[in-house]
This record gives structure tokens, sequence and C-alpha cells, in this order.
């Protein structure tokens, strides 16, 4: 018989699936971080008073996979004893504006402070150098022959004998001859065309006596019509030996600036007996006005009727405080038709000095810097071996020791000597000048 398709018998056979092979697959731990709730209890603390609020969360990393863990594992984690938080970034709070500007004025207060520390640690250490550099040097004096003054001169141990009583250097001193240089074609201190005696005369001659230990001052005005033994040179520069002549001609010999304070004061030394001069200090004419107004001007008292008819300043007696050019005039003009018209300029000069040593002193106090100040206002119209250190030194202490300020004048008359006027010195009472500022009685 015929099987038509119909009459098909199909017989389904149940077969067991083939086995999967389970995938193992290892998870690495670098799975993008899911968005992690903060729990309940730590959102409704207060974020500016709770033990939270200055922390930030760390992104929690789940820990691997284990071996049989479903890709369809629930990766979103709660916080949880597992979990954690580190301190990461205090929470800075914005300073308020007045903070950060006391900060920035405290920064430039510090900064200026210490500027000035650095300024007065200088200043201190220039005083201390210029004390050292002030004093010290050998002491040779001279006997002056003085008729039954028993005079008697020991260097071995600095000191000199006068009637009958002994008196000791004091090594504490140091003297600064001061030159004011009378040059009239007005090019400044030194020669003309390099020819010797066209350097200037120095018409005012002034020892300053500085006690470095007390600050006493004492200033004792030379007169220029003094006659000693200056030095004399050639018109080439050599030096030829000593002349007796006036004090004021030995700035002409030399070059108009070192060599001629150097040959003025070996001259003036003569006249001291030898006595040390530590340093110089010359100045020209024309530096007079810029240091007079450096000092808010001079007040002075005129002593005669000379400076109204030359100048119209003011009578006898008038009470007058010197501008500019006023103060030159006053400290340089004399009537040469008068014999003691160099001593009537000097007493001028001597009250002059007085006014503006005093204004100067407290000036000082108020800023010690003025000495130096003032001598950097006259450096270009002189020349000298001081500098800032013995300055510095000298100024300071006079302004902070409350010591006195002193005038004298070599002791002497005026006579006319037949061509000139001449100053001649009282020798013995230049001695007792001497002992009474630059020694000590000894016991």
């Amino acid at each position: 018989m015929t099987n038509e398709p119909n009459d098909i018998k199909i017989e389904i056979i149940e077969v067991d699936p083939e086995p999967v092979k389970e995938e193992t697959e290892k998870i690495i731990d670098y799975a993008l971080p899911v968005k992690e709730e903060i729990p309940k209890e730590i959102t409704e603390k207060s974020p500016t008073t709770d033990e939270y609020s200055d922390f930030i969360f760390t992104k929690y990393h789940g820990r691997k996979r284990r071996k049989g863990t479903s890709d369809n594992h629930n990766t979103t984690h709660s916080y949880s004893s597992d979990n954690h938080f580190v301190k990461d970034v205090k929470r800075k709070k914005k300073k308020p504006w007045w903070k950060k500007l006391l900060i920035i004025l405290g920064c430039f207060l510090g900064f200026i402070l210490l500027l000035i520390i650095a300024a007065i640690v200088t200043f201190f250490i220039l005083k201390s150098i210029g004390m050292s550099e002030l004093t010290g040097g050998d002491v040779n004096m001279t006997a002056p022959i003085i008729e039954n003054a028993g005079v008697s001169v020991d260097n071995n141990k600095n000191t000199i004998t006068y009637q009958g009583k002994t008196y000791a250097y004091n090594n504490n001193m140091t003297s600064i001859l001061c030159m004011g240089i009378d040059k009239r074609n007005g090019e400044g201190l030194g020669l003309v065309d390099d020819v010797v005696g066209t350097g200037g005369q120095a018409d005012a001659l002034y020892m300053v006596a500085f006690d470095t230990a007390t600050g006493k001052t004492d200033i004792i005005a030379i007169s220029r019509d003094i006659y000693g033994d200056i030095g004399v040179y050639s018109a080439d520069g050599n030096y030829t030996g000593t002349e007796n002549a006036q004090l004021c001609l030995a700035y002409a010999y030399g070059d108009g600036k070192e060599k001629s304070c150097v040959n003025t004061v070996d001259a003036v030394k003569r006249l001291f007996y030898n006595l040390p001069i530590n340093s110089y200090f010359a100045m020209e004419l024309d530096a007079i006005g810029p240091l007079n107004d450096a000092v808010g001007g001079v007040t002075v008292t005129l002593t005669d009727e000379y400076l109204y008819h030359v100048m119209r300043l003011g009578h006898a007696g008038d009470r007058v405080t010197l501008v500019g050019d006023e103060a030159r005039a006053f400290l340089q003009y004399r009537n040469v038709d008068e014999l003691n018209s160099s001593v009537d300029r000097m007493n001028r000069q001597i009250s002059y000095l007085e006014g503006f040593a005093s204004t100067a002193i407290d000036m000082t106090k108020q800023d010690l810097s003025t000495p130096v100040n003032l001598y950097n206002i006259v450096s270009s119209y002189s020349v000298t071996n001081l500098n800032a250190s013995r300055i510095s030194a000298i100024g300071y202490t006079i302004a902070t020791s409350g010591a006195s300020c002193e005038f004298a004048k070599v002791p002497g008359e005026v006579i006319h000597n037949g061509e000139y006027a001449e100053y001649v010195v009282d020798e013995q009472g230049l001695l007792e000048l001497i002992l009474n500022i630059y020694y000590k009685p000894v016991n």
C-alpha cells in the first residue's frame, strides 16, 4: 500500500540541550561610580553645626565582584558600615573685606618696620666706625716759651706741667679745622689754569674741639690775620720751605683742595703747639646760602650800622632772620678801612654760628640724618676728609648727649705792623685755653 504524505508519522525526539558552559568573568573595579544617595540622617543635620560639615564624601568604590555574581547585580550602594568618608578639604569661608585690608596693612607696616630697623642698625654701625676713626694718633706737643710759667712737656705720658700743676691729654678729643674759602672767580674750589696761588684764601678759620665721650663741643675762632709759619710752594707746586705770613695765605699754596687743606692744617698745628688735628673741612662761600636756608634761616642781632649802609639789612640792635645771600653778606663783608674789621666780622660769624648750631642740633634731635643731609647739600662746594660715618658719629653724640656747645677765640690783639693788620697771639692765654679744652688735671 502506498503511503500518502498525510500518513507520514513524525516522531519527535526530545533532546536534552547542550550544557552551557558557565562563564567566569573577572570584574575589575574600574566601573564608573554610581551616584550615591546621602543618608537622610546626614542630610538633615545643619551644614554649619554638625560634625560632617567640614568634610566632603569620596566616591564609593564597590568591592570586586566574586565569581558567579550576576551581571544584573544591583550596583547601587547605600552607605553602611562598609562605606567610608575621608577628611579631604576644609571648606573655606570667604573673609570679610576688612580682614583682608588688615592683612595688607599688617604686611605693609611690617615691611616699613624692617626698613626702620635696618636704617637704625646701619646708623649705629656707621657711628661706631666713625668714633674709631675720629680719635687716635700720637700727641707730640711742644712747650711754648712763657716767662715764669714753668712749662714742660712729657710726650711719653701725654702730659704738660704748667705753673706747678700737671695736665694729661684727653684721648677722647678730636679736632676738625673748618675753613671758609674766599674765591671770587666763581669756578669752585681748585686752581685757576693750574697756577699755584689762585686757590683762594681761608678767610674764616674755626677749630672744632669735640669730646667723643661726652659730646661737649668747643669752637675756637682763629683770626686770619695771625702770623705764623706756613708752607710755601713754587709755581710748579714744589715745596720750598716755610715763611712767616698770615694764616689765611696757607690755603693759597697748594692745589686749592686737599693739599691746600693739609698746608693750612699744618700751619694751625704749629700755632697750637703741635696739637693733633684729625680732620679738615673747607667750604667756599657760595655754599652759605643753601646751607642757611636748609635750616630755615638763622636769626641774628645786628651789632653795627655797616650792613645797613652796604645792603640795607637793618640797623644796630635789630633782630633779623637771614635768608639766602643775606647770610653770606653777614658772614663775609667787612670794612677794610677799619683796623679791627677782621675781628668785628669774626664776632658776627660767632653770633651766626651760635644760632645755626642751636637750630641744627634741634633738627638732629628730631631726625638723626640731619648732619649727613646738611653735608650732602654743601658737598659740591667743599673738600674734606670727613665721611658719612664720622659726620653721623659727631651729629648723633652732640644731639643726644645734651652737652654744651661753647665758642671761644684765640686770645690776642690787633696791631698795625706797618703794612697790614696783624693779630698778635697771647701765648700764655692760648696755652691755658688748650689745657682747659684738651687736657684734664692729674691728681
